[in-house]
């Protein structure tokens, strides 16, 4: 092989993996998505929850990135489980897909149901983190937590309930996006 075939071989290569690489690039930005689905039900104990001090609105959170929605497949057997409970009634089951990004870039989703109100924050600084802050008739969570992937979290309030979960997101269909 004379030094003309080398140079021409070698250039070949390199062009070969730059485009496997770029063809690489969505798959990885893609995995770098999470799903993140959301049970809200309410306490039926009628003398669960009173609330006897000033109240105060969700407080709108910056977003600076979108959701799009997705068909709920993490939970629905807690969804059904609830649903069938005599102590418990499912309101929403929410699910959703966003980039994973740190606080001040990432997404906030807009919860606005007839008797909920109020945002869902999901985010990844160092650690993954959620910042929930929500009215259901008249009663308000508000809470900051940190998170683990692929785990449930419980957030607890004596009139209401959410159930979070939150996963990798491998792929996305574009026409889905709100």
């Amino acid at each position: 092989m004379n030094a003309i075939q080398r140079i021409y071989t070698q250039k070949s290569r390199l062009a070969a993996t730059i485009m496997g690489l770029l063809l690489l690039m969505p798959l990885t930005a893609w995995s770098k998505n999470y799903k993140v689905e959301v049970l809200i039900f309410e306490n039926n104990n009628p003398s669960s929850a009173t609330e006897r001090h000033d109240y105060v609105a969700p407080k709108a959170m910056r977003s600076n990135s979108a959701t799009w929605q997705i068909e709920p497949d993490m939970l629905v057997n807690d969804a059904a489980a609830i649903d069938k409970s005599s102590d418990y009634a499912l309101k929403h089951h929410l699910a959703w897909g966003q980039e994973a990004r740190p606080y001040r870039s990432s997404a906030t989703y807009t919860v606005l149901e007839n008797d909920t109100k109020g945002y869902i924050k999901v985010y990844a600084d160092d650690l993954l983190f959620v910042n929930l802050d929500l009215d259901y008739k008249g009663f308000r969570m508000e809470e900051k937590r940190r998170l683990k992937l692929n785990e449930k979290h419980f957030f607890d309030h004596p009139k209401f309930g959410v159930l979070l979960r939150v996963s990798r997101l491998e792929a996305r269909d574009p026409d889905a996006i709100e």
